[in-house]
């Protein structure tokens, strides 16, 4: 169950680009191409100790090709199916969004995420709350997750 939820939660982090079209050009320019490490820190109330706060450091290149489809964590961020992003909103170097997804598969359920990301000067912010129902009784979780993007240079 915990390994399910972090996986949706970082693909639903690295999903921001993967917006529709008119809405990634206004993100484009706010990143260039390069080695970007990431650093998350999760936080999911309710859950048993050890299991609600988590934190996770990860580097990835991300090219110019990435960028040009939308994708800031590489070939594995796409939106996910059956998601639409609604609400986008860009004031200066900040965009906030809402995604929801209805009908995940097996065992999953409907979610919605709130975003907010800020660009600056060698990479960005993000917050993200997700809701979700999981499992067969679709139970109620939650999940808070704090990211940062941060330039390292040029890919190796």
């Amino acid at each position: 169950m915990k390994k399910a939820f972090v996986a949706a939660a970082a693909c639903a982090a690295f999903a921001l680009p993967a917006l529709a079209q008119a809405q990634f050009e206004q993100l484009r320019g706010k990143m260039k191409p390069g080695l970007y490490e990431y650093k998350m820190d999760m936080e999911m109330p309710g859950m048993p100790q050890g299991m609600g706060r988590q934190s996770h450091t990860m580097q990835h290149c991300v090219t110019e090709q990435d960028m040009e489809k939308g994708r800031m964590g590489g070939d594995k961020s796409r939106m996910p199916e059956n998601c639409q992003v609604k609400d986008f909103k860009m004031s200066g170097n900040t965009a906030s969004y809402r995604m929801e997804c209805t009908g995940r598969g097996k065992g999953g359920g409907d979610m919605s995420t709130d975003n907010k990301i800020t660009f600056h000067e060698g990479g960005y912010t993000m917050d993200m709350k997700m809701n979700m129902a999981h499992g067969p009784g679709g139970q109620p979780m939650t999940m808070n997750q704090h990211m940062e993007g941060k330039y390292l240079g040029a890919c190796k």
